[in-house]
């Protein structure tokens, strides 16, 4: 045996694995904490909201370990912990960062997705329905974190370094998902785009649950219906 080899798998052993453990640990405590906010908020929402109008469901759910679920009426926020570790492409800005450069290690990130969809899509399994990845935070070795988003999700928590990850920016960051969520509406497709379809893309659709849905769309497309059926 190349006893030069077995010492490199030993250090990479020792700079590598236990480092990637170290960032899961962090990641899945970080989830717990987000998973407290989410129940929090739902809480809140519930009660600030259901005398006004108790037809308006707000309803926080775990649906698996690195799963869980916020609804608020016809929205979905789901969020999601990935159980690999990362690190940044070559090349990437945030190694140029005096952060990064004083130790590389620091690169590498848990991530947790927020994501978007329709509660119906959810409700009726309609399963080629589309969501929108809102957010996606990342967390290193010391907690510390940044969010890459859309709208102020994008540039509120962009410098890595800056702070440890607490229970007040996780709040922030899913009230303002929330918002996202509130301000975007369900587009309604032109009438001309969809009103030719096959008795087949009909007869599909209905199998399918309904019609295919998501915010961008409204529901697909004559051409799209089309594209999916030649798959």
């Amino acid at each position: 045996m190349d006893k030069s080899n077995h010492q490199q798998i030993l250090e990479l052993l020792k700079c590598k694995s236990s480092l990637k453990q170290g960032i899961y640990r962090n990641t899945l405590e970080v989830f717990g904490l987000l998973k407290k906010v989410l129940s929090k908020t739902a809480s809140n929402l519930h009660q600030d909201y259901s005398i006004k109008d108790p037809s308006v469901e707000v309803m926080y759910r775990e649906t698996g370990q690195f799963e869980a679920e916020l609804k608020f009426s016809g929205d979905m926020l789901l969020i999601s912990m990935h159980s690999n570790v990362f690190n940044f492409e070559e090349g990437h800005s945030i190694f140029q960062t005096s952060y990064i450069k004083e130790d590389p290690t620091l690169s590498y990130c848990g991530v947790i997705y927020i994501h978007n969809f329709l509660a119906d899509s959810v409700k009726y399994n309609r399963l080629a329905d589309e969501g929108t990845l809102l957010a996606r935070i990342l967390i290193n070795k010391e907690k510390h974190f940044l969010v890459e988003g859309e709208g102020a999700l994008g540039f509120l928590y962009e410098v890595f370094g800056e702070t440890a990850i607490s229970e007040d920016a996780l709040t922030d960051i899913i009230e303002r998902s929330i918002l996202l969520c509130l301000n975007t509406d369900l587009q309604l497709p032109r009438f001309v785009q969809i009103k030719d379809i096959t008795l087949h893309q009909k007869q599909s659709i209905v199998s399918a649950s309904g019609y295919p849905t998501g915010k961008r769309l409204g529901y697909l497309f004559k051409a799209e219906l089309h594209q999916n059926n030649n798959l």
